[in-house]
């Protein structure tokens, strides 16, 4: 079992998530398939990744296998009492659509301060929890803040943030010491970034700034005779407190690749 990595979902109801590669990608059904072959148990989705739920709920009524599934809620309103019915309607229909019994871990997809750490929202991620409705709740931060936050909190079982080989400085300055929470890395390759450079300068405006960074990982690839892909699982899969790493990608090639 390969116990570490995660398969992300995003590209499953939206092929132009990230920076996609040129090579051939395999089916959502072909893809989880191959993530069970390769020993894969958990996947990530939400319902804001179009039809993603669904289809993995289709592969499920079709298969013996069952992936443990971590989702995500959204469009909470901070202070409103209407919180706690979106939240369990949300979950039970995550439930329903995947064809599952229980949600693994179910994120809150909002990281803005006031969300995660309002205490009526609190009050029915625990209730939910409680129910039996869900195993695990986390958060999904992008902020020093919002991760401090989380890791003071008793609710939050784990805390999903950007961990790459060129961005780790909130793991450093806050994980890196050790934690009792779980951690889960994404966004290990820049959604795509390191790999598929053609649109760099079109969409990202600190372009130059990101190409210089990628300039030096290339000039390690090539001092150590190795490879971006595999440069970049290493750094994140050696890091003491990370327990999950999310892959993103539809190509048999690269979960390959990966895996190995």
């Amino acid at each position: 079992m390969n116990s570490k990595i995660i398969i992300g979902t995003a590209k499953f109801g939206n092929s132009d998530y990230g920076f996609s590669s040129s090579e051939e990608h395999l089916s959502s059904s072909e893809m989880l398939c191959m993530a069970d072959e390769l020993g894969i148990e958990i996947l990530d989705t939400s319902p804001r990744y179009g039809n993603a739920e669904k289809l993995i709920g289709d592969y499920h009524l079709r298969n013996d296998k069952r992936f443990r599934i971590c989702t995500k809620i959204d469009n909470l309103i901070p202070n409103n009492p209407s919180n706690e019915k979106k939240i369990y309607s949300s979950v039970r229909n995550s439930i329903r659509q995947t064809n599952i019994d229980c949600i693994e871990t179910l994120y809150l997809h909002q990281n803005d301060l006031e969300i995660i750490s309002d205490k009526n929202i609190i009050r029915s991620l625990s209730k939910i929890k409680n129910d039996g409705l869900v195993k695990k709740l986390g958060v999904s931060v992008y902020s020093h803040e919002e991760c401090e936050f989380a890791l003071t909190s008793d609710i939050y079982d784990v805390i999903q943030l950007p961990i790459s080989i060129l961005d780790s400085h909130i793991y450093s300055s806050l994980i890196k010491k050790g934690v009792d929470k779980e951690i889960v890395a994404r966004s290990v390759f820049l959604q795509g970034v390191l790999f598929n450079r053609n649109n760099i300068h079109a969409e990202i405006k600190q372009a130059e700034d990101l190409f210089r960074s990628i300039s030096v990982i290339d000039s390690l690839v090539r001092k150590y005779k190795t490879d971006l892909l595999t440069l970049a699982c290493t750094f994140v899969s050696t890091l003491k407190e990370v327990n999950y790493m999310i892959v993103g990608t539809t190509c048999s090639k690269h979960l390959s690749n990966i895996v190995n």
